[in-house]
């Protein structure tokens, strides 16, 4: 069974286009607002560069624990007195590697969250409420 489909009349039909919005070109940058702008991709590049850095630290770190492990199995056949011997020098190894994973942790969040964030937070808001009050006042 096929439906068919009345024909849609389009002679008594108008052309309508939408208007066109009142769009306007964005004004360009202050001194000040350039100023903010570069300031803000500079620490965003620093920001960068220190996660590289604190990343190739924990890299290392990681390398290094995995090295004194393998040095470590090594010892094949330990005697009974060695024993207690490898054991405590695993454990003085994993307590070293949990200091340096948590001294550089606390590092990162030090800087990151207590300095570069709130920086460019600050900064940011600078520049796009600086942009949006001179706008508002322009249009005025």
């Amino acid at each position: 069974m096929v439906n068919e489909v009345d024909p849609i009349e389009t002679t008594n039909a108008t052309l309508v286009a939408p208007e066109q919005a009142p769009v306007s070109d964005p004004k360009p940058l202050t001194g000040k607002e350039k100023a903010g702008v570069s300031l803000a991709w500079g620490i965003i590049s620093v920001l960068v560069v220190f996660l590289v850095i604190i990343l190739t630290i924990f890299v290392w770190g990681e390398h290094r624990f995995l090295i004194g492990l393998e040095q470590l199995e090594s010892l094949k056949n330990p005697t009974p007195e060695n024993l207690e011997k490898l054991s405590q020098l695993v454990a003085a190894l994993e307590s070293k590697h949990k200091s340096f994973r948590t001294f550089w942790f606390d590092i990162l969040q030090l800087i990151l969250l207590n300095v570069l964030f709130p920086t460019l937070t600050a900064l940011l808001g600078y520049i796009f409420g600086a942009s949006k009050n001179n706008s508002a006042i322009n249009l005025e």
